[in-house]
């Protein structure tokens, strides 16, 4: 019997909006494709051989979007943002996923004027869940899916920032 050949690929693409705080008025746009970590590859395995026995199978799914100020390039073996800026780390909960295309979910977190304002980001990533909250620190179950540097952006009251981050899954 010959061989199957198959390739299946994921995408991702980070896109960033910067609007005026108080306008909501679209200022900017950036996009670009990111870089999947060596551990997507796992974490989309452990997803499909779920088990209902499994002690947490809700850990490998995807937890939080986290940012940071470093502009070191995205590697496939980095496991953790370089500069996390703690404390505005965004939940992907139900109402942040976005999966009616098919083959694509798309993820999205918001820093609105008052979060995070006096920093220089860089950096952003996508985390699972873990076996933890959506806020906890890196470490055991917890893994990061995709990093992606961007142009700085200094964040102040008078803007915002969305992020939309798409994974394509295609063969």
């Amino acid at each position: 019997m010959p061989a199957l050949k198959s390739t299946f690929r994921m995408i991702g693409t980070l896109t960033i909006r910067v609007r005026d705080a108080r306008t909501r008025r679209l200022l900017r746009t950036w996009s670009k494709r990111n870089t999947i970590t060596y551990a997507a590859g796992d974490i989309v395995r452990s997803l499909m051989a779920q088990r209902a026995t499994d002690p947490a199978p809700a850990q490998y799914q995807f937890g939080s979007m986290r940012f940071g100020t470093d502009s070191t390039p995205a590697d496939r073996s980095q496991t953790d943002l370089i500069s996390e800026v703690v404390g505005i780390r965004r939940e992907l909960n139900d109402a942040a996923k976005v999966d009616g295309i098919s083959g694509e979910i798309t993820l999205e977190a918001t820093l609105e004027a008052g979060d995070g304002n006096g920093e220089v980001y860089r950096e952003a990533g996508i985390f699972t869940l873990g076996a933890g909250a959506y806020d906890a620190n890196q470490g055991g179950t917890l893994q990061m899916f995709s990093r992606q540097v961007h142009p700085p952006l200094t964040k102040s009251s008078a803007i915002i920032f969305d992020f939309s981050w798409t994974f394509q899954f295609t063969t």
